[in-house]
């Protein structure tokens, strides 16, 4: 019973959106939609496509992206837009189903980014999806979209550039000022502990070890061999902090966190912004508040 007067409303959502435009009128001027599929690469896309245009996220600040279920309303919000953008990488379980009956062109990030592929546990040989965590890989989202985008309105293409540029030039200055960190930091003190291993491409373009307790959050299972051995290493290299992720419990790191002795370090944003009044309300504040506690935390 609960499905059929799901469905039925899933349908009158649907019959309304479709009989909608493309575009939404704010004050006698129209703007065409833009619809992200999570509340970072929404405020990425904001600041390629400015005032011109109205970016909306599927998921809401503070949700855990892997495992979302979309919801009628998503649908109808799909439907008002004219491009439907994803990270891709398999981030989105959802996304695949959420625009198969949709008619609505897609941007998928990752079809021109290169991978790092996780290294074990069920999800071993597939894509990392997290590449928009490092600074460096955040100026190739920009440079992807301005060019996706483009392509789609052409027209816009000296907006869309000149917003990247500018966007771009904020991201290279966070960029420079870790690099110039980590080149500072002693090579014994270079180990980033979390609980997801989402940091893959952070650690790799600025020389730090990772580790961590799961390798995906769509997973978040600890086994006891994995905790013994990230304990073991955090005993051994005398790591000093140890972080785990917004959108998940940080328990099991405090476990680690207590057996060795190490200082919890705080919570890192990874799948989701904050709300407007935490740390982490745009892409460049989450990638500030994040480089700014492992700092404090390694040094």
């Amino acid at each position: 019973m609960k499905k059929n007067i799901f469905f039925l409303s899933l349908i009158l959502l649907l019959t309304i959106a479709s009989g909608s435009c493309k575009r939404i009128s704010n004050k006698n001027e129209t703007k065409e939609v833009i619809l992200a599929s999570f509340t970072v690469l929404a405020d990425i896309i904001s600041n390629v496509a400015k005032d011109d245009f109205i970016v909306r996220s599927i998921t809401k600040p503070g949700v855990e992206v892997h495992g979302y279920q979309p919801t009628p309303s998503d649908l109808v919000n799909a439907s008002n837009a004219f491009v439907f953008i994803d990270n891709g990488f398999g981030f989105e379980l959802w996304a695949e189903k959420f625009v198969s009956n949709l008619k609505v062109k897609r941007i998928t990030v990752s079809e021109d980014l290169d991978p790092i592929f996780i290294s074990e546990d069920f999800y071993k040989g597939k894509p990392n999806p997290h590449a928009w965590i490092s600074p460096k890989r955040g100026i190739l989202y920009v440079d992807i979209l301005v060019d996706s985008l483009s392509e789609l309105r052409p027209s816009k293409r000296t907006l869309f550039e000149e917003n990247g540029k500018i966007y771009k030039d904020k991201l290279s200055k966070i960029d420079k000022e870790f690099s110039l960190f980590i080149n500072n930091l002693n090579k014994d003190r270079r180990y980033l502990v979390s609980c997801e291993g989402a940091f893959s491409y952070l650690t790799n373009d600025y020389g730090l070890e990772e580790v961590y307790l799961w390798p995906v959050n769509a997973e978040s299972q600890i086994t006891p061999k994995r905790m013994a051995r990230t304990i073991s290493l955090v005993k051994e290299k005398n790591v000093p902090s140890v972080f785990c992720e917004s959108t998940v419990s940080n328990e099991s790191q405090m476990v680690v966190a207590n057996e060795t002795g190490a200082n919890f370090g705080g919570n890192l944003f990874v799948d989701s912004l904050s709300d407007d009044s935490g740390p982490a309300s745009s892409y460049i504040k989450m990638l500030e508040h994040n480089l700014d506690l492992i700092k404090k935390g390694l040094f």
